[in-house]
Formats: C-alpha cells, sequence, structure tokens
C-alpha cells in the first residue's frame, strides 16, 4: 500500500502479494519466513491493504484478529502504529473486567491484538464477534491439537486465516497438521 510507512524488500513483497493472492481466493496460508526477516511487516502491509480496499461483509467494515504469545502483544501494537499508523489497533490486556471494556471498541478498530491464553480465557467475548482475518503469531503454539488454545482458535470466526512461524515443524509432521487444519477453517467449530 502507498500510505505504508515502510518500503518492502523484495521477498517481503512477494509474501504480502501471495497473502492478497489467498485471500482473494477465500484461502489461508503459512507465512514460514527465518525469524528477522519481517513476517511482522508483511502482515501489516496486507491488513492495511485489506482496510484500503474495503474488507467487508454484508455487516460492514470487520477487524482483523491478531493472536500471539503474550510476549509479542505490545510489540504488535507498537509494529503497527510505527508503520500503519493509521490502522486502528486496540490491544486486549488486563484484567477480565478491562478485556470486556475493550471488547465494547472492536467495532471500531481495524487489528485487535491479543495472546493465547487471554483468547482461550475470554471465549465468551469472541464467541458472537466475526473477524475478517485472523492472523496467528508463533504458531507452533498451537501445535498441539489436543490443547484448550488450539481449539479456542478454531472458534474464532473469521473470513481467513494465516499462520506467521519461522518453525512450523519442531518435532513431529503432526504439529504441521494442526497448524493447516487450522488455517482452513473459516467458521467456528461447534
Amino acid at each position: 500500500p502507498v500510505s505504508l510507512q515502510k518500503t518492502l524488500r523484495k521477498y517481503q513483497r512477494d509474501g504480502y502479494r501471495w497473502l492478497r493472492t489467498l485471500d482473494g481466493y477465500g484461502m489461508g496460508g503459512i507465512l514460514a519466513d527465518d525469524m528477522g526477516l519481517g513476517k511482522t511487516v508483511q502482515v501489516l502491509s496486507y491488513l492495511l491493504a485489506m482496510k484500503q480496499s474495503g474488507q467487508t461483509e454484508s455487516e460492514g467494515l470487520l477487524p482483523s484478529l491478531i493472536v500471539c504469545p503474550a510476549s509479542l502483544v505490545l510489540n504488535w501494537a507498537e509494529e503497527c502504529q510505527k508503520f500503519t499508523p493509521e490502522l486502528n489497533c486496540v490491544v486486549v490486556d488486563g484484567d477480565a473486567a478491562h478485556r470486556a471494556q475493550l471488547a465494547e471498541q472492536w467495532d471500531g478498530a481495524d487489528v485487535v491484538v491479543t495472546s493465547y491464553d487471554l483468547l482461550r480465557r475470554d471465549e465468551t467475548l469472541y464467541k458472537n464477534q466475526k473477524f475478517y482475518a485472523c492472523i496467528l503469531d508463533e504458531a507452533q503454539a498451537i501445535k498441539n491439537h489436543t490443547t484448550q488454545k488450539y481449539k479456542a482458535v478454531c472458534r474464532v470466526n473469521s473470513r481467513v486465516r494465516f499462520a506467521l512461524t519461522g518453525t512450523p515443524v519442531e518435532n513431529r509432521l503432526g504439529e504441521l497438521w494442526s497448524i493447516l487444519s487450522l488455517i482452513h477453517i473459516s467458521e467456528p467449530t461447534r
């Protein structure tokens, strides 16, 4: 996008275009660049472009959800402010009452950022919310499909899902299956 506050390297532009292409087909995918190569800025570029093109459904403009480890929540907010200041980013943190208040701001948000653990704890807040995209950063966190964390992410209602990870397979091939199965769920499980 023209308003992006960073010049993307060629491989980052390729990744951004790949995300847009998959989105155009209503498909999810895995962005598995090595650590430090700019997966965050590629996703923020994609989200900015989606906002500018009107990521609408019949209900209007939908926010996108970024789920990441707790240690990265504020990093996502800072990167969003730095590279895509026109995106309204809501960080879901704090105690349960504060998180419930933040959920009331989602209608005006472009991006909602939370951690895997808070998503699991706050499933009722997310139950009836629709998101445009669900972005799973450090997606190896949901490599075990039997965990509550995996099941909570499965219940997020989004049009598309993308997984970001530098290590899609850490120990067993089944870990990749868990990530792939999750990015192809477009409606919440019942």
